[in-house]
């Protein structure tokens, strides 16, 4: 029946396809790999290229609701206008891909495979990200970007041609919402960018009591607190088989920050040297911070030893006063390292990343992601997710229905999006990278990686006018320490 029903497809096709026709029974080798992905409705068309040794390709697209669109060039191009009300007939249904490809004037047509089109949508806007070339001692250009997730659109949020000498990490949006939202620069000028409900500032977070700048930082979600980590940064390079790169702590120390007065409360149990503590993260009701702690060891040394655990604390947000520290997951104990909890927005969910050691994700390659039920506190690896590269980066959509994550999977040195929906059981769905005009051009010609992606409602509303006055005036608003 199946080479019936193939046969009959490729008769409808050879009135676009002129020439031999040869059916096999294999997949076509699509790039990216989209084959049997979930995708939301409206997002930007999911364009793929066939192997270049083929010269045109045609694809025909039947949803199982009903519609259908053709492309045919040198890549799977499809009409904007066209995908979108195609994908947004067929939610919760299918979309069957019939793929033909030329090679010395010969056509090939493969098996047909299929796309899901997700009952949950995706409302955000777009998704923010930092691209940097991976060098390891200098950098060129870098930038933070936010992308357009319905169409193939890129700005610029703020790029290093603006502030020459600094870099800049850590974008931070509250919950997704860019009305409050921050980002770091490092160097000479360093500072923090915060910006609330129309008013920005650029703040020296550094003071006499604490080891230096915030760094990591969650928004509560009142928008009235901060908390961030404080973590001098280091590097070093293995001369044996492992890795060409190690990332640490020199030391790190966990603050809150009132932004009513940009005041810090230092906590002595956050800020010992005996400890390390990273990555902190508020629950949606604000009255829980998740955070990583490991005994400090000397580095680079010792970085192998340095394993870290999954820890909460309760807050008080009338006085951003801590409570009792408690041991979520004693991760050190069997020989793994945490990094990076974030908790869903509706409060189901909690993902981290687990790896040997480190609280760097991204350079360790047997990193994956973990899903825990903050309901059972059953936690899991996220195995239709994860790769045998690493995974690090993790962030939720707005409604919690889509998370994104950064992976190495592609070729091990760079780093791309990717995007998966999760159930109500948490059964979690074949990612697929962030979709391109021309996926091979792009991914394969840029030397950018793909760093602290981020899901936002709106687009980021930042001016650029006066950023290079404001970075290199120094003029700062000064944090102190509350008493």
């Amino acid at each position: 029946m199946r080479r019936f029903l193939t046969a009959l497809s490729a008769v409808l096709l050879l009135a676009a396809c002129s020439g031999k026709t040869t059916f096999v029974e294999q997949l076509p080798d699509i790039y990216p790999d989209y084959i049997g992905v979930t995708i939301p409705a409206g997002i930007a068309p999911m364009n793929f290229n066939i192997p270049q040794e083929y010269d045109q390709v045609f694809v025909k697209v039947t949803g199982s609701g009903g519609g259908e669109l053709k492309a045919r060039g040198k890549w799977a191009d499809f009409p904007r206008r066209k995908w979108d009300a195609l994908t947004k007939r067929n939610v919760g249904g299918t979309l069957t891909f019939t793929v033909l490809g030329r090679k010395g004037g010969e056509w090939t047509q493969w098996r047909d495979f299929i796309m899901y089109v997700s009952d949950a949508p995706l409302t955000d806007y777009g998704v923010t990200y930092r691209k940097i070339a991976p060098g390891y001692t200098t950098y060129s250009h870098i930038g933070l970007y936010q992308r357009d997730l319905h169409s193939f659109r890129e700005d610029p949020i703020i790029e290093s041609t603006l502030t020459p000498g600094q870099c800049m990490n850590c974008h931070t949006a509250n919950a997704t919402d860019p009305a409050q939202y921050l980002f770091h620069l490092r160097g000479k000028n360093g500072g923090t960018y915060i910006q609330k409900d129309g008013h920005g500032e650029w703040v020296n977070t550094k003071t006499e009591e604490t080891i230096g700048n915030i760094a990591y930082s969650y928004w509560h979600p009142d928008g009235r607190w901060l908390v961030a980590s404080i973590n001098p940064v280091r590097q070093s390079f293995w001369v044996s088989d492992h890795q060409p790169i190690e990332v640490f702590d020199v030391a790190s120390d966990l603050v809150v920050m009132d932004l009513d007065d940009h005041s810090l409360v230092v906590d002595p149990r956050l800020t010992t040297e005996d400890f390390l503590e990273s990555s902190p993260s508020f629950t949606p009701d604000g009255k829980m911070i998740y955070f990583c702690k490991a005994k400090a060891y000397p580095v680079p040394r010792q970085v192998d030893s340095i394993r870290y655990d999954l820890m909460r604390v309760p807050f008080d947000a009338s006085t951003g006063l801590l409570g009792e520290i408690q041991t979520v997951i004693p991760a050190s104990q069997e020989g793994h390292s945490i990094s990076f909890p974030r908790p869903s927005y509706d409060g189901r969910w909690l993902m981290y990343n687990q790896a040997d050691f480190s609280v760097f994700p991204i350079d360790r390659k047997e990193a994956d992601l973990w899903l825990m039920d903050l309901q059972t506190g059953r936690t899991r690896p996220i195995d239709e997710v994860n790769s045998p590269l690493s995974e690090s980066f993790h962030n939720w959509s707005s409604d919690s229905r889509w998370f994104l994550f950064s992976s190495r999977r592609d070729d091990g040195w760079y780093v791309q999006i990717y995007f998966a929906s999760i159930d109500s059981d948490g059964h979690c769905t074949k990612p697929f990278v962030l979709p391109q005009k021309n996926p091979r051009k792009y991914y394969h010609n840029t030397i950018y990686s793909f760093n602290v992606p981020d899901f936002t409602k709106s687009k980021v509303d930042f001016d650029t006018r006066h950023v290079y006055r404001d970075v290199f005036s120094g003029q700062r608003v000064q944090t102190s320490v509350k008493p």
